[in-house]
């Protein structure tokens, strides 16, 4: 069984795939808390994907390229700072954030992951 920091490196270099919704179908659960604090929150696969879907209606987010910059485990625990960069259809980027992610897992299945970012940031982003 891959440890809990193995099984988060794969999913965060997995997410580029199609906007992240084979990672999400993989690693979630039908009860998984994703949120982005202070922005949104799903639960389960399908608000997942559909948040997802949202994203690339409103803002163009075709794909988001996640650069890990430090990975810690704590248990069944992940703690992440990441760069994150969003992409339109055609590679050009919108935007990169910054921001603090911690995962939990029950087996190799991601049951919670919440992300801490700069709001305004994320604001900005949307705003083009």
């Amino acid at each position: 069984m891959p440890t809990p920091i193995e099984i988060i490196t794969e999913f965060c270099a997995t997410f580029s795939e199609d906007g992240g919704r084979p990672a999400v179908r993989r690693w979630f659960t039908p009860e998984t808390v994703w949120v982005n604090e202070g922005i949104s929150r799903t639960t389960g696969i399908d608000e997942a994907i559909g948040m997802i879907d949202e994203l690339e209606k409103s803002m163009g987010i075709a794909t988001v390229h996640i650069d890990m910059l430090a990975i810690a485990a704590d248990g069944n625990r992940v703690l992440t700072e990441r760069l994150d960069r969003f992409e339109r259809a055609d590679g050009s980027e919108i935007g990169r954030v910054t921001l603090m992610g911690i995962y939990e897992l029950e087996g190799d299945r991601i049951v919670a992951w919440r992300d801490y970012v700069d709001v305004n940031a994320v604001s900005k982003l949307a705003e083009g």
